[in-house]
Formats: structure tokens, C-alpha cells, sequence
């Protein structure tokens, strides 16, 4: 390992220490930069030289113009990446739920391939806590469930691949390797060495703004230099991940393996556009537009996909790419577009439960929703048109706006079923979700959906004198036959238990945070 961080920094070649891989089938790496816009890469339209390295991959493969992520944080959306799901059928929305073992994962598929299988990760989120390393021959989540050190950011870029090449310089000649890598270090703190560190601004300083949460910039928003100096910042650090991913190509190219590589990111960061800073609490452009590059062995060159598209469909194409299949995906084969074709129209749903956060969003046929369930507000984007989204239509265009509500009652779907007449009560926190309800109320044979999809709820019958029945969930117990509720949805998902030393550092992250 010493010797690969002197080669790295000299910028040696490696050729001898990495064994050639398989001619007939090329390495497939999928890279996650935690927390990556789109529009803050040079091939993006970025007015800042952030990724030259992403931008010659993006002029030697497919750049996908119009990436969405399905969630603005970094568990659920990837677990979306890797098994090809939305979260309206994982239902992997909050930190006590993990991915089903029952359910295929891309690294499954891999393995079931012949390919050899290695992860290398960078925060707890995409960890064996989760449930991560499933399918992996080689799982580096970096003493996550033991030191904690990824809880304090300390796993940076640099840390992730290492432990990456380290696993490859022993594997056998002539065979091929899958490797999954997530970078954190675009994520809150944008703490990238020197010299990149005073590349677009000056360096760090002891009385510059510190990340608290969400609703304490929204109370208090940082000034425009203070907001200015943390999107350099931000900007170097993107620079800083785009330097190491150029000597990884190298490293793989000096050892003659052929590649294919998958660059993407698990969301974004809001930095003032509504207010505050940070993500997870909201789904507008800068959380959800992620980049998405395809490029390598045998794959079409300069072509740029303007049809929107999900991260829930990398995982069905690299599957595709070994003739394997993931029978349970949401997501496309994402092939014909890169060879030109058009990309089919469909609906594309997020969502965000996160703390006391209630919001659906949905993105179809060029315009978006956005909802907060909670306080019954709606927002209505031309997205096609309007890429930031900066201009709310829901005033101007009822008439759309209706259509799409109706809409996302549909995909976000109606799975409770009521059997008798009463009052559902869900838990503190929770919100019932179409369906004609008021205060609660339903009839039989009414249906309605409960967010987030995991809250428990209680049914009663007023004034009757009896106790409520009850609680029931859909990831937990479920109501039992002749219940006055049914559940008519099959939801596969395990627990999860996170202690109280690993919550504090979490909120140390901004993670866990205080409410609106």
C-alpha cells in the first residue's frame, strides 16, 4: 500500500503490480459521488474546470443530460442504484429499514457472471450496516461497525481506492473485476487537500460557517460570501475526487485491463436556492439532477442523452452487459439510447420522509410536482423548460397541476384497503395519503396510502367503547385476516438498529437533525 500511495503521488505506472484482465469482458466500475450535482461538472455546462478528467470520459462515451436521482439522501438512493428499485417499491425511506436479502442486487448478478466482485465505500449509509456488502467478494466499508472512523468523514478518495488496488494487485490474470466506489468527500465538509484546496478560493479559515442542519441556515441563511466560499469549497472538492478517479484510469490502463466505467451520484446539496443549505428535506433540481456518464470498452462515443432517465437504471444495464437480469428492477436497459434511440416516456416518482419531512415528488412528460403532503402545499415545474426549477406554475397552470396530482396518486399508489367503517389514526408524525378522508375518517372499501409507507397506524370506531385494534404497518406486523384494514401490497424489507454512539456522530454529520 506504501508503495501505491508513493506511485500515485510520483505519478508512476503500475503495469507490473496489477495482473491484465480478461480481454473478452471488461472491468465494470460504477462510481458514487456522494452528494454531486450535475450542473457543477465542466460537461454539464459548469463555468469551473471541477472534473476535466469526467469531462473526457463524458467526450469518450454517453453523457446523460438529464439524470434523476430518486431520493435527496444517500440510503435509500442507493439502494435504488444497486438494485434498480424505486423507493415506491423498496420502501428503504429512513435509517431502521435495509434491503431484503430475498431481493437481487447488482453484485449478485456480477458474482453469478464470473465477474470477481469488490466495494469499497465511505460512509455508514452504504455499509454492511445496510446490508451493502451482499454479493461482494471483497467489502470495504472502512471500520464502520467497529472504529466508526467514516462517521467523521475520514475516509476520504484517496483511502477508498487504495483499498480498491490493493484488492486487485492479488487477483488472478485474465479475469474480470466488478468494483463499486463511493466517494464522501464532496459531502459537508468539502475538506479536499492541498493544492486543491485553495483552487477557486481561499483556504479554509477557524471562523468560517459551520454546517449545523437544515432549518438552522434556513432560519439563518449564510451571506453571499459565506455562501460563495463554501461552493468553492465544494467545487475543489469535486476537482479533488476527479484527479484520483484520472490516476485509477491510469493505474487500470498501465496494468492492461479494459474498462467500463459508470460515474453517477446518490443527490445533490442546495446551496440557498430555497433558502438554506444542505439536502434531504426537499426534492427541487439542485437535490435530484444528478450526473450520469457511461463510457469505456466497446460502448458508443460522443453521445449525449437529452431524455430523462433514473439512477434505477444502472443497475438493469450493467446487468445487461453480462446477459444478466435483476427480475424485481423499476429501472431500463439504457443500451438503445446510447445508440440513439429514444428513451420510453414513463413516470418518475421521488420521495423524502426524512426527520419530520413528508414530500413526494413526480416528473413526467416534461413537468414536476412537488408536494409537501404534510401542509398540503404543491408546487408545479416546467422542467424541461426550467432546469432549476426557479419558477413555481401551480398559480398559472391549474389545469396541469390537477393532472399530475392525480397522477402521483397513482404511482405513489392506494395499498390499505378499508374493511369496515372508522377512523384510521396513524402514528405521530405520519399522514394519510389519497383517498377522500377528513380527520381520518374512512368507509369500506376505501383506499389510501400512509406516509411514510413504514408508519404504524390504529383503526377505531368511534363512540363504540371499544379500544382501537391495532398498530399495524406495512414493513412490520400486518393487519391478520378479518382486520377492518387490509394491506394489499408485498413489501420485503429488514430491520435495522443504529446505536446511540453512532447517532451522535451522525448528528455530528448533519444527519440527524432538529425539525421545522
Amino acid at each position: 500500500m506504501v508503495a501505491f500511495l508513493v506511485a500515485l503521488l510520483a505519478g508512476c505506472s503500475f503495469g507490473p503490480e496489477i495482473p491484465p484482465g480478461d480481454p473478452a469482458r471488461p472491468d465494470v466500475i460504477v462510481i458514487s459521488i456522494d452528494t454531486l450535482r450535475a450542473d457543477h461538472l465542466s460537461s454539464y455546462g459548469y463555468d469551473r474546470p471541477t472534473s476535466p478528467f469526467l469531462d473526457k470520459l463524458a467526450a469518450q462515451g454517453t453523457r446523460f443530460h438529464h439524470a434523476r436521482s430518486t431520493s435527496p439522501w444517500t440510503l435509500p438512493a442507493h439502494t435504488t442504484m444497486l438494485s434498480g428499485q424505486l423507493p415506491t417499491t423498496h420502501q428503504i425511506t429512513d435509517d431502521h429499514l435495509s434491503l431484503d436479502a430475498s431481493l437481487s442486487v447488482l453484485p449478485e448478478v456480477m458474482k453469478q457472471a464470473g465477474y470477481h466482485t469488490g466495494g469499497s465505500v465511505a460512509t455508514l449509509y452504504v455499509s454492511r450496516k445496510f446490508g451493502f456488502e451482499r454479493g461482494f467478494d471483497f467489502f470495504d466499508d472502512h471500520g464502520i461497525t467497529t472504529e466508526k472512523i467514516n462517521l467523521s468523514g475520514g475516509v476520504t478518495v484517496d483511502k477508498v481506492i487504495e483499498s480498491a488496488v490493493d484488492w486487485i494487485e492479488d487477483l488472478p490474470k485474465g479475469e474480470p473485476v466488478f468494483l463499486f466506489l463511493h466517494f464522501y468527500d464532496v459531502h459537508y465538509h468539502y475538506d479536499p487537500p492541498a493544492p486543491f484546496a485553495t483552487m477557486f478560493d481561499r483556504a479554509p479559515a477557524k471562523g468560517d460557517r459551520k454546517f449545523k442542519n437544515y432549518y438552522a441556515h434556513k432560519k439563518k441563511p449564510l451571506t453571499e460570501e459565506q455562501k460563495a466560499h463554501q461552493i468553492a469549497q465544494y467545487d475543489e472538492s469535486i476537482r479533488y475526487v476527479d484527479s484520483e478517479l484520472e490516476k485509477l484510469h491510469k493505474v487500470l490502463s498501465d496494468g492492461g485491463r479494459k474498462t467500463r466505467w459508470v460515474v453517477t451520484a446518490d443527490h445533490g446539496e442546495e446551496f440557498g436556492e430555497r433558502g438554506s443549505w444542505g439536502h434531504a428535506h426537499s426534492l427541487y433540481a439542485e437535490q435530484l439532477r444528478v450526473p450520469l456518464i457511461v463510457s469505456g470498452e466497446g460502448l458508443p462515443a460522443g453521445v449525449v442523452v437529452s431524455d430523462p432517465v433514473g439512477i434505477h437504471d444502472i443497475a438493469p444495464t450493467v446487468a445487461a452487459w453480462v446477459s444478466g437480469k435483476l427480475p424485481e428492477a423499476d429501472g431500463i436497459d439504457l443500451a438503445p439510447a446510447m445508440g440513439g434511440a429514444a428513451v420510453p416516456s414513463r413516470p418518475f416518482p421521488a420521495e423524502t420522509f426524512r426527520f419530520k419531512t413528508r414530500r413526494i415528488s413526480l416528473y413526467e412528460k416534461g413537468l414536476r410536482i412537488e408536494w409537501d403532503v404534510r401542509k398540503d402545499r404543491r408546487e408545479l415545474f416546467a422542467t424541461d423548460e426550467d432546469m432549476l426549477e426557479l419558477t413555481d406554475l401551480a398559480q398559472l397552470r391549474p389545469g396541469d397541476l390537477a393532472e399530475i396530482s392525480k397522477r402521483a396518486e397513482a404511482v405513489f399508489g392506494q395499498p390499505w384497503v378499508a374493511n369496515a367503517a372508522g377512523v384510521v389514526i396513524p402514528k405521530k408524525g405520519a399522514v394519510l395519503s389519497q383517498g377522500a378522508h377528513k380527520r381520518g375518517r374512512v368507509v369500506p372499501g376505501q383506499t389510501f396510502q400512509v406516509l411514510p409507507y413504514d408508519a404504524k397506524v390504529r383503526f377505531k370506531v368511534p363512540r363504540s367503547g371499544q379500544g382501537g385494534q391495532g398498530p399495524w404497518s406495512s414493513t412490520g406486523t400486518q393487519p391478520p385476516e378479518g382486520a377492518p384494514l387490509s394491506f394489499k401490497a408485498q413489501v420485503k424489507t429488514s430491520e435495522v438498529t443504529l446505536d446511540e454512539e453512532t447517532r451522535k456522530k451522525l448528528e455530528a454529520l448533519g444527519y440527524v437533525q432538529g425539525d421545522e
